[in-house]
C-alpha cells in the first residue's frame, strides 16, 4: 500500500505541478539559435493534440507583406497578420468555397475557430506552436527545403585557409589552396542535421545579413564566407569573421565546422 501511495504521489507532482508543455516552450525563446521570425510555408500537424498530418494543412507567412495563405483541408484560405514578439495575430480571413468530404470540412471549421482565438506564438528550432492564453492550439513544423542542395564554408587569413562543401552525398574539406581535398560520404546523420538546421534558415535572405563584427578587415580574424547553392540559384553571405557570423547562420556554420572536424 505505501509503495502504491508513493506512485500515485509522483504522478501527481508531474501532473500538477511539472513544468507545463507551455513553459518548457517558452523557456525556449531564450536560445539564441532559435529564430523568433515567420515567414515561408509550414505545414500544419497538430490541432488541439490532434495529429491533423493526413489532411496536408499548410500555412505560408509573407513577412514582407504580412499577409498569411495556406490550405486548410478543404480549400485555400487567405488574410492579413501581426507578429510582435511572441504576440501573434490573424485579421479577417477569407477562403474559397470548395465542396469538400465531412471530415475535410471539420478540420477546416476547426483551423478557422484556432485563427481567431491565437493571440500568442511560440518558436521552436523548425516551427512553432500557437496559444491562447497558455492553452495549446495548433502546432507547425517548417517546409522542408527540396534537394539537391549544397553549402560551401570558406575561411582565409595570411597563415591558413580552409573550405569546406557538403550536399547530401560527400563532404569536402581542404586546409590549403594548392592541396587536393580531403573528401568522404557524407553520412545520413551529418547530411540530417544539416538539413535541420538549414529548414530554419529562410536561405533567400543570407546575402543581405549584416556581419556582426569586421575584424578581417585589419586581419584581426580569418575571413568567412557562407554560400548555399539550391534550385540553380547561389546564395551568398557578405564576408565576416570566422568565428561571429551573424546569428541567423550561426547554428548552421557550428555544424558545418563539427562535421568537418570528423574528417580532417
Amino acid at each position: 500500500m505505501k509503495s502504491i501511495l508513493m506512485i500515485f504521489s509522483l504522478v501527481i507532482l508531474r501532473c500538477c505541478w511539472g513544468p507545463t508543455e507551455y513553459q518548457l516552450m517558452a523557456d525556449m525563446q531564450n536560445n539564441d539559435t532559435i529564430l523568433k521570425e515567420l515567414d515561408g510555408k509550414y505545414n500544419i500537424k497538430h490541432l488541439k493534440y490532434e495529429d491533423i498530418s493526413d489532411f496536408n494543412l499548410n500555412i505560408t507567412f509573407n513577412e514582407s507583406s504580412k499577409q498569411v495563405s495556406g490550405f486548410s483541408g478543404c480549400n485555400r484560405f487567405f488574410g492579413p497578420y501581426s507578429l510582435n514578439n511572441n504576440t501573434l495575430n490573424f485579421g479577417e480571413i477569407g477562403s474559397t468555397k470548395m465542396l469538400c468530404d465531412e471530415n475535410a470540412n471539420q478540420i477546416e471549421v476547426k483551423l478557422f475557430k484556432v485563427f481567431k482565438k491565437a493571440n500568442s506564438i511560440l518558436f521552436s528550432r523548425n516551427g512553432f506552436s500557437l496559444y491562447n492564453k497558455k492553452k495549446f492550439l495548433l502546432s507547425a513544423i517548417k517546409e522542408p527545403l527540396n534537394e539537391p542542395i549544397s553549402i560551401e564554408y570558406s575561411s582565409s587569413s595570411m597563415g591558413g585557409f580552409k573550405k569546406i562543401i557538403i550536399n547530401k552525398k560527400t563532404i569536402s574539406v581542404s586546409g590549403k589552396k594548392s592541396s587536393n581535398p580531403k573528401t568522404e560520404v557524407c553520412k545520413k546523420e551529418y547530411w540530417d542535421r544539416i538539413i535541420e538546421t538549414i529548414n530554419a534558415i529562410d536561405i533567400s535572405t543570407i546575402s543581405s545579413l549584416e556581419a556582426p563584427s569586421k575584424d578581417f578587415l585589419f586581419d584581426g580574424a580569418p575571413l568567412a564566407n557562407l554560400k548555399i547553392s539550391f534550385e540553380n540559384t547561389v546564395y551568398v553571405t557578405p564576408p565576416f569573421d570566422h568565428g561571429n557570423p551573424n546569428k541567423n547562420i550561426a547554428p548552421l556554420i557550428k555544424e558545418i565546422l563539427s562535421i568537418a572536424e570528423n574528417i580532417e
